[in-house]
């Protein structure tokens, strides 16, 4: 006995040709996407140096960052930096980091767009943000400033940390 196979319809077909071309053109070729040049990664807890800050800010730091870094200066990652309470100014800044610029056996310079939220209560604020890194390591080497926008084309430097424990360590591809 033969079993009569069913033909598949014609617009079946055409479902399936539409799907592949729609994923094909979803991703773009990766020939043509900027390469990654390093990664950048850190946490730990640091102390402010109120002779550096343009506020006098002293106190500590718990801080996490990610970035990869890509060669046409764009930047992906995340910064979270919480002065804690009994600092001169506890809060929590925090954002995607979104370019970077400097040298790779240097100063980088990370561009993060975020919030802060000032500690106690309060709602998050738009701020933008810049974090130098001017030296890679651990406790007592590792060093980086938090600056933002003065409205003048210039910047504050909110803060000047050194760690105290943990590292920012960077990696190149």
């Amino acid at each position: 006995m033969k079993v009569a196979k069913a033909a598949m319809p014609a617009s079946f077909g055409l479902f399936v040709v539409t799907v592949l071309t729609a994923v094909l053109f979803a991703y773009p070729a990766t020939a043509n996407a900027a390469s990654v040049v390093a990664t950048i990664n850190g946490g730990g807890t640091a102390i402010m140096d109120p002779n550096q800050s343009d506020f006098g800010l002293a106190g500590t730091t718990s801080f996490g960052i990610h970035a990869t870094l890509y060669a046409d200066g764009t930047a992906r990652g995340q910064i979270d930096c919480v002065d804690h309470v009994g600092s001169t100014l506890p809060g929590n800044i925090f954002g995607e980091v979104t370019s970077w610029e400097g040298t790779l056996d240097g100063e980088v310079i990370l561009h993060v767009t975020g919030k802060f939220l000032a500690i106690p209560g309060g709602h998050p604020q738009e701020q933008s943000f810049t974090v130098k890194i001017q030296q890679f390591g651990g406790a007592g080497v590792g060093h980086w400033t938090l600056s933002v926008p003065d409205g003048a084309g210039g910047e504050f430097t909110i803060c000047f940390e050194t760690l105290l424990s943990g590292q920012i360590v960077m990696r190149r591809s």
